[in-house]
C-alpha cells in the first residue's frame, strides 16, 4: 500500500510539474496603430462618453473607441468609395475598452465579436498601453506591463465571446488627452467585409 501510495504521489507531483505556467495578459502600444499626426487614417470612432455597466453592487465605467490598426478608415486612404464611408477598408476593427471601477474580481464579457481567432503572439486582444508621446489621442493606460493585475482571458467555443476576469483595476495616473484614464482592454478582430461593422457588446457576468 505504502508502494502504491508512493508512486501516486510522484505521478502527482509530475503532472502539477508538466503543467504550463499561467501566462501574463498580453499587451499592445498605442503607437502601433498610428500616431496623432495620421489619425484621420486610423481613428474610426469615439472615444465616447463615460457609460457604467453594472450586476449586483459592482458597477464598471468605461469608453468605447474604434481604430482601424493598418490605418485605412476608408474617409481618408480610399474616399472615391462612398459605400464604405464610416468603415475601416481591409475590415480589421480595433474595439478598445477603458474600464475604471473600485470593485474587485470583476468579469467583463465581450459578446457578439465576428472575425476573431485568439493570438497571444501578435497580439489581438489584451491590455493597451501607451508606449510613447507620439499618439495621445487613443484610449490606452500609462502603467507598466509587470504593473499590470494578473488578468486572465477566455473565449467561447466560437470566439464570439470573450471574457476578462480583472482581480482589482490599478489607479494608473492619467496621461494627456485620452492616455492612462483606466485599464484599457481590446479586441482585433478581422471581419469578412467593411460593412456592416459587427459591434461587441459589453457586460459583467
Amino acid at each position: 500500500m505504502k508502494s502504491i501510495a508512493g508512486r501516486v504521489g510522484v505521478l502527482g507531483l509530475g503532472l502539477l510539474l508538466a503543467l504550463p505556467a499561467l501566462a501574463t495578459i498580453p499587451v499592445r502600444g498605442s503607437s502601433r496603430n498610428g500616431e496623432n499626426s495620421s489619425a484621420q487614417f486610423w481613428a474610426l470612432f469615439g472615444p465616447t462618453q463615460a457609460a457604467t455597466i453594472s450586476k449586483g453592487t459592482t458597477k464598471v465605467t468605461y469608453k468605447l473607441q474604434v481604430v482601424c490598426p493598418s490605418q485605412q478608415v476608408t474617409n481618408a486612404s480610399n474616399p472615391t468609395d462612398e459605400f464604405d464611408n464610416g468603415a475601416c477598408d481591409d475590415g480589421s476593427y480595433l474595439f478598445i475598452f477603458q474600464l475604471k471601477s473600485t470593485a474587485t474580481n470583476v468579469t467583463v464579457q465581450l459578446s457578439g465579436i465576428s472575425g476573431f481567432v485568439p493570438d497571444a503572439t501578435s497580439p489581438n486582444y489584451g491590455v493597451m498601453l501607451c508606449d510613447n508621446s507620439q499618439n495621445t489621442l487613443e484610449l490606452c493606460t500609462t502603467g507598466a506591463e509587470a504593473d499590470l493585475p494578473a488578468i486572465t482571458f477566455s473565449t467561447n467555443a466560437t470566439n464570439s465571446t470573450a471574457t476578462f476576469v480583472i482581480p482589482s483595476f490599478p489607479n494608473f495616473a492619467n496621461g494627456k488627452n485620452h492616455q492612462g484614464q483606466g485599464l484599457t482592454l481590446f479586441i482585433l478582430t478581422q471581419q469578412a467585409v467593411p460593412h456592416s461593422i459587427w459591434l461587441p457588446h459589453i457586460s459583467l457576468q
